[in-house]
């Protein structure tokens, strides 16, 4: 199953084996854990930021006093920038080292905290998750980077992937608490405070116990195809949001829809033609790989998106602060880590795609149960579907993305580790914009025939969860699939 990928790279390749010696006098695999330590702390930093943002969405809103419609932007500004640059964020990895763009993504997030603790306006909180979502385009694929750069067994490294990911589920859990902290004690300025010390401890991590690393034959930037992808991307995003508000027929959102086309469109071309591609799109012909990147985008769509459904439903028809929304949320994060941690230790045994299959199949239960919610049910009637929803996300996450770092010859781990993110963030961040204009869209429709608020938002959560069930069951069928080709290939390369 390599193969393909390493035909594909060609001279590249070769250049990169031709690096490995270079690169193993600075980050060597007998001393892998400050580098696991650090880059743990900023992926939790990230995803940190995340549910912080949902948890304080109510305050900010009636802080500001922003309509509904432009609450959807708060989110999704930060989850759009970094999925719009993590793939630029990779290749800076590779040619100008891992740490040093670790470091830069570490101070943007700092910044980016410290402008939404002083914003006074909507404009400076979208400035601020903007600034934010920069420093995680920059800290995600860099962390992976450099763990799968300092860890070359292949079991270990699927080991250390799962610990990397399981910070990602301890941000996202520790987020909403954080929030209900600050909002029952302070403002909701004051939860950001807690990224400007986690990204400052990642940096003193990384400075003083990581050593610098990068690809010698790493390739110049694709500063065209950065633009062309960014541009296409946040049109694409923009026209999910307003077409959902304003009508998917007006004239702004037809052009919007016109325009992502056609740069993402001269973003493919872009990267077929240059001498040195942000995304080799070559490496797709290897079906893993391919099959791997729309799974990583299908667990965070399903997952990011629904938690932000289920922050809303429990404040706004639960009547719940976000102290208690993050108490309650705890047995959906919890359930994530510890199968995050399960997958680390089974993935040497059962492999990765038999993990995301069982993954998916499980969140989509659980998401498919937290359908069926009532404006009156109590925690003990949706505590399941948190358990088994979070179970499953932590199962499919980790594996998902060893599965695409496994498929890149060595020295190319930050293209990889850009890539893989990409589609993580991008099905984060079309999660936040889809299911979050669904609920809102269809809350107003729902309100002119059902009188009881309450209902008619539970009905739009309903209806929302239901397209995350969808996803989620579509990636489990790829992921299936990819097993049973994978079994063919075995059985045929035995019997040949």
């Amino acid at each position: 199953m390599r193969a393909s990928p390493s035909t594909a790279t060609g001279a590249t390749g070769e250049a990169s084996d031709r690096a490995v010696p270079a690169e193993r006098g600075d980050a060597r695999d007998s001393r892998p854990w400050p580098v696991l330590v650090a880059a743990c702390l900023g992926l939790f930093t990230v995803f940190l930021q995340t549910t912080e943002t949902i948890g304080t969405l109510g305050a900010v809103q009636a802080g500001l006093r922003v309509e509904p419609a432009d609450m959807v932007w708060v989110p999704s500004m930060y989850t759009l920038v970094v999925a719009s640059c993590v793939l630029g964020g990779g290749a800076l990895a590779d040619r100008w080292g891992r740490r040093r763009v670790f470091l830069a993504g570490a101070a943007a997030m700092a910044a980016g905290g410290l402008v939404l603790t002083l914003a006074g306006d909507l404009a400076a909180v979208l400035i601020g998750q903007a600034v934010a979502g920069l420093g995680g385009a920059l800290i995600t694929p860099s962390s992976l980077a450099l763990i799968t750069h300092a860890v070359r067994d292949p079991r270990r490294r699927a080991g250390a992937i799962s610990a990397w990911a399981a910070a990602s589920g301890l941000g996202l859990a520790v987020g909403p608490l954080v929030a209900g902290l600050a909002l029952r004690w302070w403002t909701w300025h004051t939860a950001f405070w807690l990224n400007i010390v986690m990204a400052g401890l990642a940096a003193a991590v990384a400075l003083v116990r990581v050593p610098e690393s990068r690809n010698p034959a790493a390739r110049r930037l694709d500063l065209a195809g950065q633009a062309t992808a960014a541009a296409g991307l946040a049109l694409l995003v923009f026209w999910l949001i307003d077409g959902g508000h304003h009508g998917y027929g007006s004239a702004r959102a037809v052009a919007a829809a016109a325009a992502a086309v056609l740069l993402l469109a001269a973003f493919i071309a872009v990267e077929l033609r240059h001498s040195a591609p942000m995304v080799d799109l070559r490496l797709m012909r290897d079906p893993s790989y391919s099959a791997s990147l729309l799974l990583a985008g299908a667990v965070l769509f399903g997952f990011v998106g629904l938690s932000l459904l289920q922050v809303m439903w429990l404040e706004r028809v639960r009547g719940l602060t976000a102290l208690q929304v993050g108490v309650q949320l705890l047995a959906e994060f919890g359930a994530f880590i510890a199968a995050s941690v399960l997958a680390g230790m089974a993935v040497r045994r059962l492999g990765p795609r038999v993990l995301i299959a069982a993954g998916l199949l499980l969140a989509a239960a659980g998401a498919a149960l937290f359908a069926r919610i009532e404006p009156d049910t109590a925690f003990t009637g949706y505590a399941a579907a948190f358990v088994l929803f979070g179970l499953g996300c932590g199962l499919a996450n980790a594996p998902s993305t060893a599965l695409a770092v496994s498929h890149v010859p060595h020295g190319r781990e930050g293209e990889a580790g850009g890539t893989v993110n990409a589609a993580r963030q991008i099905g984060a961040v079309l999660g936040t914009s889809i299911l979050g204009t669904l609920i809102t869209s269809g809350f107003a429709e729902r309100l002119t025939r059902v009188r009881d608020p309450r209902a008619a938002f539970t009905d739009a959560v309903g209806h929302a969860t239901g397209v995350a069930v969808a996803v989620l069951l579509l990636g489990a069928a790829v992921a299936i699939g990819l097993s049973a080709r994978s079994r063919r290939t075995r059985r045929t390369a035995v019997t040949g």
